[in-house]
């Protein structure tokens, strides 16, 4: 690892000597690790080397690197596990945010089982809220719709964009192949793009035609417009995602971190 524009004696100062060499060094070692995760050196899931190789590649301190790990634990980036050593965020850190279909059996300690089947997944350039969210490359986006039945009981409707000069290998996938897939998963292990964070919104509105249709409830019926934007590495933009829920009498649970157990086929 090639921390640029620093002199390797980083830490070697004197008791006079200005902090302000250090405290740039440990932001220059997290901004390099960043870099080489994102061009693919770790993996989402892949663990890092010690803190001491780490350390003597940057030709730094042991205090710099774990300062420089910090900061990156804080970006959501690695997670650090006592005694097994860093670990590159992907699997785990995101089921905080993007585990959506979480509806509880009876009792409300079971979660029901989720089947995902995918409508269409295709380039497009049509315009919504997406494209101020992922500034995207000529306008091009791909777009994925499913239909996610929920316990066989009721259907619910999601819609994915994201960025086709990124993604565009989404669109020329089989649908077999998306069938029952997390799309989140997906987008960190093939794309090394995990997502990190993310906002959402809810609004309670009559859901669009087009939607009753596919899902099988009457025109004009009102349900939850839940609206989903995750972002990857440095907040970068990835997925605009909207879910159309409808009425039902089961209890919805909003992810905290606990993994999804439970579903036959789970998406994210």
């Amino acid at each position: 690892m090639r921390v640029p524009r620093m002199n390797a004696q980083d830490d070697n100062r004197g008791p006079s000597e200005p902090k302000e060499s250090a405290k740039s060094k440990h932001r220059l070692i997290a901004e390099q690790l960043l870099s080489e995760i994102e061009s693919g050196r770790w993996k989402p899931g892949g663990q890092l080397p010690s803190e001491e190789q780490l350390a003597k590649e940057a030709k730094a301190s042991l205090g710099t690197v774990q300062r420089a790990l910090r900061n990156l634990v804080d970006m959501g980036v690695v997670e650090r596990h006592q005694g097994r050593g860093t670990f590159v965020s992907g699997a785990r850190a995101p089921e905080r945010h993007l585990r959506h279909f979480r509806f509880k059996a009876d009792g409300g300690e079971q979660l029901l089982p989720v089947y995902f089947t995918i409508l269409d997944a295709e380039e497009t350039q049509e315009s919504g809220p997406w494209r101020d969210f992922l500034q995207a490359k000529e306008d091009r986006f791909i777009r994925i719709r499913r239909l996610a039945s929920i316990n066989k009981e009721f259907d619910a409707f999601s819609e994915v964009y994201l960025p086709a000069d990124r993604f565009g290998q989404l669109a020329r996938m089989k649908r077999v192949n998306l069938d029952g897939v997390s799309i989140r998963d997906m987008l960190a292990e093939r794309f090394n793009a995990p997502t990190l964070n993310s906002r959402q919104t809810m609004l309670c509105q009559a859901l669009p035609p087009r939607v009753t249709r596919i899902i099988g409830v009457p025109a004009g019926q009102y349900g939850i417009v839940w609206t989903i934007c995750g972002m990857t590495y440095r907040d970068v933009p990835i997925t605009w995602q909207r879910i159309f829920l409808p009425p039902s009498d089961r209890m919805l649970e909003i992810a905290s971190g606990a993994p999804y157990e439970g579903a036959s086929k789970s998406g994210g």
